[in-house]
């Protein structure tokens, strides 16, 4: 799962430097944010108390409503290259509740050797709630992407994560030409394993023939839901939207939650499915979403 923030690009190079010639020069870029959201001691909603970011990642002043903190992480530079590392690591303490939004997709971008890296921490204290919601990741041709996610919950906490994924730029025709994306994802609710998943992907061995099967040019999200409501009739509920060209697959872990697999036919539909599907959970949770999350998600809205 996915979060996301673009990196160094071919401009601080000599001008006769050709793009294909960066990767083999550069040095890799590591950066970052750390943070830590607390609950306001007057009742009063969530404050950043702690933030430590590195460039090229960057983070806007957060937003807030509905006793929300929402902050936007992006960059204005150009995408992951052969080497980049980043890093994210987010707290929310007990009764606080932070959405990290990235509005921006971005680009993990065609690299002779070696690969990018993405690793991400999450913990969500007592009676919290995080909303995790970045743009894509667009995996281009001969990309490679490292992921590694760790989620750690409250039995009592409130989570939303989704990361969405695009097999390339596929309105220049280039589609499923990455050279491989791996992911590690844990989630552990009070030190006990809920999740886990760790799977690579090689298109030019076949590994996408089922995804490519049912939407040759088509776009991936995975969510998970983590919440202290009874589930009842929510992954029923789920399978039983009506989504064009679109398929949501959805099960329950082990308790507290469920993870989802969205894959659809365009980014357009992929935008509308987790919409619907988004809408339906933030129901369920019985948790104010605030309205905020649409000015900061652009990419969605």
């Amino acid at each position: 799962m996915l979060f996301s923030a673009p990196r160094l690009g071919c401009g601080l190079f000599d001008m006769s430097t050709t793009c294909s010639d960066v990767s083999v020069m550069r040095r890799g870029v590591l950066g970052g944010a750390r943070l830590c959201y607390t609950s306001r001691a007057d009742g009063q909603g969530t404050s950043l108390t702690e933030q430590w970011v590195r460039p090229p990642l960057h983070m806007t002043k957060a937003y807030h409503e509905e006793g929300w903190a929402i902050s936007q992480l992006m960059s204005p530079t150009a995408g992951l290259l052969d080497g980049d590392l980043l890093e994210v690591k987010a707290e929310v303490g007990a009764g606080a509740k932070a959405a990290l939004i990235s509005p921006a997709a971005c680009r993990v971008h065609t690299m002779p050797s070696g690969n990018a890296q993405i690793q991400q921490s999450y913990t969500v204290g007592a009676d919290a709630a995080l909303d995790v919601w970045p743009a894509p990741l667009i995996l281009q041709s001969a990309a490679t992407l490292k992921q590694t996610t760790h989620l750690e919950v409250d039995r009592t906490a409130t989570v939303l994560m989704c990361e969405v994924v695009s097999p390339g730029r596929v309105t220049f025709g280039e589609c499923f030409q990455f050279t491989e994306w791996s992911s590690k994802l844990r989630i552990t609710r009070n030190g006990r394993l809920l999740a886990y998943e760790n799977f690579t992907v090689f298109p030019a061995v076949g590994d996408c023939a089922d995804w490519r099967a049912h939407y040759p040019n088509g776009t991936y999200a995975s969510l998970y839901y983590l919440t202290p409501q009874p589930l009842g009739e929510l992954v029923q509920s789920l399978h039983g939207l009506e989504l064009e060209n679109a398929t949501v697959g959805a099960s329950p872990l082990r308790e507290g939650g469920l993870g989802l697999k969205i894959l659809a036919a365009d980014g357009i539909s992929l935008r509308k499915a987790i919409f619907s599907v988004r809408n339906l959970l933030i129901l369920h949770s019985n948790i104010v979403f605030p309205t905020a999350l649409k000015r900061a998600q652009t990419f969605f809205y």
